[in-house]
């Protein structure tokens, strides 16, 4: 009896923690009226053995809304030895204002993607500097999208990034990004910022260079959320969390079981620098979720599981709905009993996946640590 009260106790607990989040995202915030003159703006690119989808990335971001003489895409090329170099020159001849920097040395010891895009910073000339993926389609809107979201304070701005669908698996991931990004948007408007996405992220210039960018920082295989963090530290710039269709960017999801292992494993280890906050926002999930895969086993009386499982689904139903209905996207719903399924075993897993599960790979590359990563293989 004892374990049907705690199931229904955390039942109510996650049902109010998702409720919370709700009210959070009902608040709007703030967008401006961009300037008539409007600011020079780079956007950066890591690439490393992106043949598949560089062309589709690239393409997105040289057709956007915004003036071209405003508007520099610099690619790092972080030692492909597939077809990219080959796709980029290509695209090259047709735009001037495409750049290509090959990576072929490290800068103050960094690794992996934060080296590429150090490098690549180091040589943009604009005000604001927009971070993408190559596996990422951005929309024609997304940069007036994105600057609309700064005034004087706002330093650094990351959006909501969701996977394309198709088939149960990519829609099982979609589900997944919508509801962990809406999660971290309503977090970082209550309290403050425990995640964010670095393939659709902007910040000052200015704010990167004060916060001595990717070359002050401790390495850390989540290197997005570790600049975010930078840039806000010192209480001098603001940041703004949109959920919003103007500033929506796709990216293509893992294909096999294996890789999505490794992204949340990544992801998972990422996690630990996100603090009490962060440790706390998921403990509410993981103690409820680790309750309903006991439940079979230790219940009494089915109808607390019952109850407690019906509450999972309206609720993150309803927070999906609120997410996915901005989008444009709420047909994304009927994945919704493959995700809850997916997303109780893989949130009770993680924590084990992160202290136990070995190296992580990333990349062609594998981290071996926690806290203090480092590269195992060379690249």
């Amino acid at each position: 009896m004892l374990f049907d009260l705690f199931l229904i106790l955390s039942a109510i607990f996650y049902t109010g923690e998702i409720t919370l989040f709700l009210i959070a995202l009902s608040k709007k915030e703030k967008k401006r009226k961009l300037p008539a003159n409007l600011p020079s703006v780079s956007v950066v690119v890591a690439a490393r053995n992106e043949e598949e989808n560089i062309e589709r990335c690239l393409r997105s971001i040289l057709q956007v809304d915004y003036p071209s003489d405003k508007l520099e895409v610099i690619v790092a090329d972080d030692g492909s030895t597939d077809r990219t170099p080959e796709i980029i020159s290509k695209i090259k001849k047709e735009y001037d204002n495409l750049k290509v920097i090959r990576i072929e040395s490290r800068i103050n010891n960094l690794k992996g993607k934060a080296n590429a895009l150090a490098q690549a910073i180091a040589q943009t000339n604009g005000e604001f500097i927009f971070l993408t993926d190559a596996d990422c389609e951005v929309p024609k809107t997304w940069i007036k999208g994105m600057l609309r979201y700064f005034d004087d304070k706002i330093g650094v701005v990351s959006g909501v990034t969701i996977i394309e669908s198709g088939k149960i698996f990519y829609g099982m991931q979609s589900l997944d990004w919508a509801f962990l990004l809406s999660v971290a948007a309503a977090v970082g408007r209550l309290f403050k910022p425990v995640a964010c996405i670095g393939n659709n992220m902007v910040f000052r210039k200015e704010a990167y260079i004060e916060c001595g960018g990717y070359q002050n920082l401790k390495f850390s295989i989540t290197e997005d959320f570790a600049l975010f963090k930078a840039i806000t530290k010192n209480g001098k710039w603001e940041y703004a969390f949109p959920v919003d269709l103007d500033t929506l960017v796709v990216s293509n999801p893992v294909k096999t079981w294996k890789e999505l292992y490794y992204q949340k494993k990544r992801w998972g280890t990422g996690g630990l620098d996100t603090g009490a906050l962060g440790i706390a926002v998921m403990l509410g999930g993981f103690v409820f979720h680790l309750l309903l895969i006991l439940a079979p086993f230790m219940v009494e009386r089915i109808f607390y599981l019952i109850i407690s499982v019906v509450l999972k689904f309206l609720i993150d139903g309803t927070f999906l709905f609120r997410t996915l209905k901005k989008f444009k996207k709420a047909s994304l719903l009927k994945y919704l009993p493959f995700f809850e399924l997916y997303y109780i075993i893989y949130v009770v897993a993680l924590p084990f996946a992160v202290f136990f599960g070995g190296k992580t790979v990333w990349k062609d590359r594998k981290y071996k640590g926690l806290k203090n990563l480092r590269v195992v293989e060379k690249d």
